[in-house]
């Protein structure tokens, strides 16, 4: 019930429909008293006009209270409708993301176990050939895992959890990114050892996504990392690469689904950046 209430739609829904009945009550109760004071006007009239009037005014007031009835009913109807379809379409989408968390969440330990297996076996044999597939398994599992973890933020990020935030090392997260990517030199010589307060695995995602879009659309292969310390305790952290660059418009990265060049890409992680 708690999730209904959080929600901005099931909100505007009921007080548009609050807003609307009122104004529908309004219009209707104002119609019926001008029609009875329109009514005690005309009695004071002689008898045959009075007479007449008052049978015209019945007429309207009973036309008034059947069509007042009729779109207060209507508007009741269409509201509880709007609502109703918005609570299950929200119930639908919790129930796809909590999947999808599911899943990826599941999937992540039998990953990690593919990945140190294999690296295990990159060490072992020494053949050239034998090692250039075991390189290929790791990249693969590596880009599996990262889209995982890319799914998983993206549902917490629909769900508007809670960043949990802590006095984070911005160097040691770099060199976790570089773990990940070993194909990319990560020059940290400009980098202050600096701690900011962060969510760490939100920090992560972004700082990873950035070398993946460097490596696999950049097709960079040195990410140069600079800190600036700010006022107010701030700092600036900028990310530069040796990659060929976008060719693009700027205003549309970050739109998820939306391709911007010839490589695969949903821009999923741009926009968990941007977020």
């Amino acid at each position: 019930m708690f999730y209904l209430w959080k929600n901005s739609r099931i909100f505007f829904a009921i007080i548009w429909l609050l807003i609307t009945v009122s104004l529908g009550i309004w219009w209707f109760l104002l119609g019926l008293k001008l029609t009875n004071t329109v009514a005690g006007l005309s009695a004071k009239l002689d008898a045959s006009a009075a007479s007449e009037s008052l049978l015209v005014l019945e007429r309207q007031s009973r036309m008034i209270k059947m069509e007042g009835t009729f779109f207060l009913s209507m508007l009741l109807l269409g509201g509880i409708t709007l609502i109703w379809l918005s609570y299950r379409d929200i119930r639908r989408n919790k129930m796809i993301h909590d999947f999808f968390s599911t899943v990826t969440h599941e999937m992540k330990t039998p990953l990690a176990s593919l990945r140190l297996q294999a690296e295990s076996l990159q060490e072992e044999l020494p053949n050239h050939h034998e090692n250039k597939l075991i390189h290929r398994l790791l990249k693969d599992s590596v880009r599996i895992e990262s889209q995982m973890n890319r799914a998983m933020y993206l549902a917490s990020l629909t769900r508007s959890e809670i960043l949990y935030i802590e006095k984070t090392n911005v160097r040691s997260v770099f060199l976790s990114v570089g773990e990940d990517f070993p194909e990319l030199k990560i020059d940290l010589s400009h980098l202050e050892d600096v701690f900011v307060p962060a969510d760490r695995k939100a920090l992560e995602s972004i700082f990873k996504n950035l070398a993946e879009n460097s490596l696999k659309h950049g097709k960079a292969n040195v990410l140069k990392v600079i800190s600036k310390k700010q006022i107010s305790n701030q700092i600036l952290i900028t990310i530069t690469d040796n990659g060929t660059g976008f060719d693009g418009k700027y205003k549309n990265l970050g739109i998820p689904f939306q391709k911007h060049g010839s490589t695969s890409g949903t821009g999923i992680g741009l926009y968990i950046i941007k977020s």
